[in-house]
């Protein structure tokens, strides 16, 4: 009796004891990046946290973490930092510049943009590019063709609002031309007039015929109207 209640005391306890943590939660630590790189996307443990700027101390759990920091026409940064309990870790992060920038926006959605030739993306979007002289190039079908020359700057991003001009109808491949003016004998008021026409002609010989094979005298009819015209006669009076 005295083994049973000492195992069942036993077991309680153990059941109480995987409740309650043997240590107490880990204090989490804060991040303060430093980047004079604006606009620069910054990833933690492959999570996005911002562009740089960034609003305040990041909290973060102890222990490792990756950073990666990365913006167009910079070479990105990937690293590993440690952040410690109740300590703020400061991280200076420096981007070099290799090429240029490039972003377009267009008044026509999926405008092709190309550099030197190559394709590079469809608008609104950015690209990277190489230092120097650049041609520029967008094109959609049923408009004219946008070029522009510009020089890239490593670091530097260039910011194009391409305005599209769409080619005109005859010129339009993409837009049919509308259907030629109809021929005068193809106009509905011609065949109106026409039919019209040809009834009242068709009426008018049909009563003259049907008028033509009445007998006066045999077919009288009193509810018929008929004229008769009067012929001036030529009176001779002789003089006394």
């Amino acid at each position: 009796m005295r083994f049973a209640l000492a195992s069942l005391g036993l077991l309680i306890a153990t059941s109480a004891f995987g409740k309650t943590p043997l240590t107490p939660a880990p204090n989490p630590g804060t991040l303060i990046i430093n980047c004079q790189t604006e606009g620069a996307e910054v990833f933690i443990d492959g999570e996005k946290k911002g562009t740089v700027p960034l609003p305040g101390p990041i909290p973060m759990t102890p222990g490792e973490h990756t950073i990666k920091v990365q913006k167009a026409g910079f070479a990105p940064l990937i690293d590993v930092f440690k952040i410690n309990r109740k300590t703020q870790t400061k991280l200076d992060v420096e981007l070099v510049p290799i090429s240029g920038a490039l972003r377009i926006n267009a008044n026509v959605e999926k405008a092709r943009v190309f550099v030197d030739g190559k394709f590079m993306c469809e608008a609104p979007c950015s690209a990277e590019m190489g230092v120097g002289a650049r041609a520029v190039q967008v094109s959609k079908g049923g408009f004219k063709d946008f070029f522009q020359n510009v020089e890239a700057v490593a670091g530097q991003e260039l910011v194009i609002d391409v305005k599209m001009e769409e080619l005109p109808p005859e010129l339009n491949p993409y837009k049919p031309p509308p259907p030629p003016p109809a021929k005068w004998y193809e106009k509905w008021w011609v065949w109106t007039v026409a039919v019209g026409g040809a009834g009242i002609v068709a009426t008018a010989v049909g009563i003259g015929v049907w008028q033509g094979t009445l007998d006066r005298v045999v077919d009288f009819n009193a509810d018929q109207t008929y004229s008769v015209t009067a012929k001036p006669m030529a009176l001779t009076i002789p003089l006394p």
